[in-house]
């Protein structure tokens, strides 16, 4: 289990929002890969929140969505017009399965999951992620 979070983080669109803190880490099956990646270590089916207060830094849609290994996941996305003058909230809510453990040898990876700011550049706030290996 892995709960991360950053606040006031500038994110430009098509970047990935990085969790700079962790405030739970349990076990090895999610760790902070680097501070806008998040790999998935152990094969079994994990949910995966994630949340995020900020304002757009010119109107439009603010939104948010999940890549899985480079892919951008349709399930996973959240979005709402904004203006600059308003804080906004976008989150989601899924469930992410991963087919293989992630070992030694060469021929397995892990799987990796980023959080993507499809929208408009904005300034968040706050943002979080918890990410539970459930079965």
């Amino acid at each position: 289990m892995l709960e991360g979070y950053s606040t006031n983080l500038a994110v430009a669109t098509g970047s990935a929002i990085t969790f700079n803190n962790v405030s739970i880490q349990k076990g090895c099956t999610a760790e902070l890969d680097s501070p806008g990646t998040i790999q998935l270590n152990k094969r079994g089916v994990y949910m995966v929140s994630v949340d995020a207060a900020g304002i757009p830094t010119s109107a439009g849609v603010m939104s948010i969505q999940l890549s899985k290994d480079g892919v951008l996941q349709p399930q996973a996305q959240s979005a709402v017009t904004g203006t600059t003058a308003n804080v906004d909230n976008v989150s989601f809510t899924t469930l992410v399965q991963v087919k293989e453990d992630n070992t030694c040898s060469c021929c397995t990876t892990p799987t990796l999951i980023r959080v993507i700011n499809t929208g408009v550049p904005a300034t968040y706030n706050i943002a979080n992620i918890c990410v539970t290996k459930i079965c």
